[in-house]
């Protein structure tokens, strides 16, 4: 996992050992990290991969997809699927059984058009056993001067850049060691977000610092997360 970020360093500051970027110019780039569970070959001449990850550690399926209270067009399914093309099965097989990192992009290519999910994976990663290069970064954008705060602990087993609403950067929390609490948080702040995703690509546990941001007219008030702080917990 020497690749960081490529593309994506254009607009985000590195922190170290990290990802590779697909291109830009679509509609969601992101990661997640979880168990392999299956991968299998499909289409008339099984030149298509799918792919289902266990989400963060020990969770299990069923009525546990994250979604984000503003953006109803963004849903994080568990188990979560993906597809592509046969060059990575080999890749693939090898781990099966292990945690990765799967990079990711929508919407896939048309010649993926037999693959019913959505996904289309640019890469898969093993899990770093290195720590982030910071311990701790705070967010320029986003002042908590005198507001209440909350605070999570846990893993962040998803991180997306989505092109749909300008620079929008969310990443979900598996809140704890295992289990199926996650919490989807918004990032306002390039250098947040690649530190996100230095912490996500080594499972590395963390502390997210967030304030709640009302949205929304009069008698339809809506509340939505940004994150202000990421603190690292290596060895915890």
């Amino acid at each position: 996992m020497k690749y960081f970020f490529g593309v994506l360093i254009l607009f985000c500051v590195s922190y170290g050992p990290g990802l590779s970027a697909s291109p830009l110019f679509v509609y969601n780039h992101g990661y997640v990290m979880g168990e392999l569970n299956g991968v299998d070959l499909i289409g008339p001449n099984r030149k298509i991969v799918v792919g289902e990850v266990s989400v963060g550690s020990n969770s299990f399926s069923g009525g546990n997809d994250i979604h984000g209270d503003l953006h109803g067009d963004y849903v994080l399914y568990n188990p979560w699927n993906f597809c592509g093309d046969q060059k990575f099965y080999e890749q693939l097989v090898d781990q099966i059984g292990e945690f990765v990192v799967i990079e990711y992009k929508t919407p896939k290519k048309s010649s993926l058009l037999q693959c019913q999910s959505t996904n289309e994976i640019v890469a898969v990663y093993s899990v770093s056993r290195s720590n982030p290069s910071g311990s701790f970064i705070e967010s320029t954008k986003i002042s908590v001067s005198g507001q209440p705060y909350g605070v999570s602990a846990g893993r962040i087993v998803n991180a997306q850049k989505s092109g749909k609403h300008g620079n929008n950067w969310s990443v979900v929390i598996q809140i704890g060691n295992s289990g199926n609490d996650f919490r989807y948080l918004q990032i306002v702040d390039a250098d947040l977000y690649a530190f996100a995703l230095d912490c996500l690509s080594s499972a590395t546990r963390v502390k997210v610092y967030y304030v709640e941001r009302i949205h929304g007219a009069s008698g339809s008030y809506r509340t939505e997360a940004y994150i202000w702080k990421i603190e690292a917990k290596p060895g915890l």
